[in-house]
């Protein structure tokens, strides 16, 4: 019993590596808007063609 208490499905890893991907994109997008916001740069002229 006590080894089927500490097992985590795959399922919810899956999900708990998904989660932190999303978390770290986001952080990461925030922390380049921001940097560049401070220099006077436009972060969404990378994504315009």
């Amino acid at each position: 019993m006590a080894e089927q208490i500490n097992q985590v499905s795959t399922g919810k890893k899956i999900g708990f590596a998904v989660i932190s991907l999303i978390i770290a994109a986001a952080y990461f997008t925030w922390l380049d808007y921001s940097l560049m916001n401070m220099q006077g740069l436009d972060y969404f002229y990378l994504f315009r063609k």
